[in-house]
């Protein structure tokens, strides 16, 4: 391993909420809070330092992963002036209260559109088990020090696999519609990188017409890797907020949330939906456990 690394930080930022707020499904939090998780083809750990964000890496040196690394935790977003417009919003504003240093990230698109495909009626828990384990079935193993992990699978070997392997593996009902976005990918008939910064409606297009992936996936997919700040994914969560604290009807369609948050939040819905989700997310919790 390289000698560790710090990225500069001047930007608020708070990694447990940022990297365990079900954006993502590859972090653990380790000893002494520290991050570890793999962004494309490496392992990464990353822990708050006074100056920033302290890195260690493998393969490739922390010093060298400092472009991409500010870049998957959207570094360049004014997160202030962010917070600023839509505090304006009282239910918003009591999330980012509770999580300043909440963040969103900018992911690698297919990773993130089969991660969400693994989403449909599950929890972050479980997504995070069948992703590892289809990381260590079909991933490049990747070692730092003494730990190993995998890189994720490419889409071709998702579409090789097929759904019964797939299935086996914990994918469920999900597996078909695994499989043939990993073959829509791998043959180029869904070019992901191509969509980013394509018009919101476009892109909506595209990534509906696979099987298994509606809106509330395409929009994850959006927002968390494809640069679509005003997505709003509408989960049962959110569904609950806009419903109970809103006071928008229960049988709201999710294109009448989606219309409710752009006129509400306009370019910054995705932030938005962040804050609210995570912070009603954190709330049960505590409710549940009975703490305060």
């Amino acid at each position: 391993m390289s000698d560790p690394f710090v990225l500069t930080v001047s930007q608020p930022i708070d990694l447990p909420s940022t990297l365990a707020s079900g954006q993502c499904f590859r972090w653990r939090l380790a000893s002494d809070d520290v991050w570890t998780g793999v962004i494309g083809g490496d392992m990464v750990r990353l822990w708050a330092t006074p100056e920033g964000i302290g890195v260690a890496s493998a393969p490739t040196p922390p010093a060298e992963l400092a472009e991409s690394l500010a870049s998957y935790l959207r570094l360049d977003d004014d997160l202030p002036v962010i917070q600023a417009r839509i505090a304006v919003d009282p239910h918003v504003r009591d999330g980012i209260e509770h999580y300043p240093g909440l963040r969103l990230l900018r992911q690698d698109p297919w990773e993130t559109l089969a991660g969400f495909i693994l989403s449909a009626t599950s929890n972050i828990a479980r997504i995070s088990r069948t992703v590892e384990l289809l990381a260590t079935s079909f991933g490049e193993p990747i070692d730092l020090d003494s730990e190993r992990r995998h890189a994720f699978p490419r889409p071709e070997a998702l579409a090789e696999a097929g759904e019964q392997r797939l299935r086996q593996l914990g994918c469920g009902f999900r597996a078909p519609y695994l499989a043939r976005a990993g073959a829509a990918v791998a043959d180029g008939a869904l070019r992901l990188d191509a969509l980013r910064g394509a018009p919101y409606a476009d892109v909506l297009a595209e990534l509906t017409a696979l099987h298994g992936v509606a809106d509330k996936i395409a929009d994850c997919t959006m927002l968390f890797s494809l640069d679509r700040m005003e997505a709003f994914p509408a989960d049962r969560w959110v569904r609950r907020v806009v419903v109970d604290r809103y006071g928008l009807p229960p049988n709201i369609t999710y294109d009448g949330v989606r219309q409710w948050a752009r006129e509400r939040f306009g370019a910054d819905a995705g932030y938005a939906n962040q804050y609210l989700f995570w912070h009603i997310r954190q709330e049960t919790r505590a409710q549940r456990s009975g703490s305060v």
